[in-house]
């Protein structure tokens, strides 16, 4: 690496509101005087690409991504509000990007050509296996190759609308009390046209999300019905139908409910919108999280932030399971009140019934005319019937395995 093009690297320590991207593995490698190991790094940027699918210069790909995906001040800011020029925060991260794109203007070529073998051949034009990235709603990169008050705008804009480092990288999450959010690397992708039958419940669920993205009065829900009527299916395609508009999804267990002062804390200080999600939620007569759960949802002194919901699946209509054999009357009336109230904070409830047989029918039809599958109605009908006699009975579920077994 020449003294001229290792100056530009040195030129990072100067970063204000961008300087953990100094902390880089790749670019500390970059900024030593010797530019050691340049197989090895080439091979990270090769990796990078190809986990990302990006094709073109495989270090400018780098230093983009690295900068779409820092999370600081200033992308956390934007995150909740559109910063304007005369702001101080705004001129801190335009002193950053003037750096960054004197780099942005450096090939592979560039900063590899005195390395011995010719390491720059293989990623001045990088292809890589796949076509697409795995992130579908992540914007192009290109405009990072405009001018520097067109790329500040553009990062203004894209943190408001996809979020701050990981908010913009994944849709789906689960919590963690040391690691906060955990991304999930591979979220169900279903969405609403895979879901046959349901469409008066799907409906509601669409225009809730809807609202609570748009600023509007939305409500908690509660999806409940038998097990595999596409309860929980629902839910993750409404995060697939509003994911690329900023809307995020964590799933939480019962056993994290006492966490959630903490989570709220968090989710409170982010920009994007977050649907809590407890799968299969219930509890027994000796359980007592739901307690900490009701207290929450009802308004107490932690109260749900703006920006968050809780959707709830369960096959239980009231959420805990009632035993009352061994109490004494007197106390059975309170007790079922407490206990019931905490479904009435859920202000939509949606009830998905199992389906009838013409329904179920209907369901077989609808996805095996998905599936592109040539069989006759009437035989198709029969293996159904059949199948769903040995397999847990009339549901949406049974029909998607029964389609997916032919």
């Amino acid at each position: 690496m020449s003294k001229q093009i290792n100056d530009k690297f040195k030129e990072l320590d100067q970063l204000t509101v961008f300087h953990s991207i100094n902390n880089d593995k790749i670019i500390q490698k970059l900024k030593s005087p010797t530019g050691q190991d340049g197989g090895q790094t080439i091979n990270a940027l090769i990796e990078h690409s190809e986990n990302n699918c990006l094709s073109g210069d495989l270090w400018q790909n780098y230093l983009k991504d690295l900068i779409i995906t820092d999370e600081n001040i200033f992308t956390l800011s934007c995150e909740k509000y559109m910063i304007s020029e005369d702001n101080s925060l705004y001129q801190a991260a335009a002193h950053d990007l003037k750096i960054l794109k004197r780099l942005l203007s450096l090939s592979v070529i560039d900063i590899f050509k005195d390395y011995p073998g010719n390491l720059y051949s293989l990623g001045s034009n990088y292809k890589p296996v796949k076509n697409a990235g795995k992130n579908t709603y992540r914007k192009s990169l290109e405009l990072l190759n405009s001018s520097l008050e067109e790329i500040i705008n553009y990062l203004n804009k894209y943190f408001y609308e996809h979020g701050a480092g990981l908010l913009n990288q994944y849709r789906a999450f689960s919590w963690d009390s040391r690691d906060n959010l955990v991304p999930v690397n591979n979220p169900d992708s279903i969405n609403f046209n895979n879901l046959i039958g349901y469409e008066s419940q799907q409906k509601k669920l669409i225009a809730n999300t809807a609202n609570f993205i748009n600023g509007q009065k939305a409500y908690n829900v509660l999806l409940y019905g038998e097990s595999g009527t596409g309860k929980s299916s629902s839910v993750k395609a409404a995060l697939n139908k509003f994911a690329g508009q900023g809307l995020r999804l964590i799933e939480i267990n019962s056993d994290q409910i006492k966490e959630l002062p903490g989570i709220l804390d968090y989710l409170s200080q982010r920009g994007s919108y977050f649907i809590i999600f407890m799968d299969d939620l219930s509890f027994e007569e000796f359980e007592t999280e739901y307690k900490h759960l009701k207290a929450i949802m009802e308004g107490g002194i932690e109260a749900r932030p703006k920006n968050v919901l809780f959707y709830a699946t369960s096959n239980r209509r009231h959420l805990i399971q009632e035993k009352w054999e061994s109490r004494e009357e007197i106390h059975q009336n309170d007790m079922i009140n407490e206990r019931l109230s905490l479904s009435e904070r859920f202000g939509l409830t949606i009830l998905f019934n199992s389906p009838d047989q013409e329904e179920y029918l209907e369901i077989v039809k609808g996805l095996a005319s998905q599936k592109e599958l040539e069989i006759d109605d009437a035989v198709l009908e029969e293996k159904a019937l059949k199948w769903q006699m040995w397999h847990n009975g009339q549901s949406g579920r049974t029909a998607r395995q029964f389609i997916d077994s032919l």
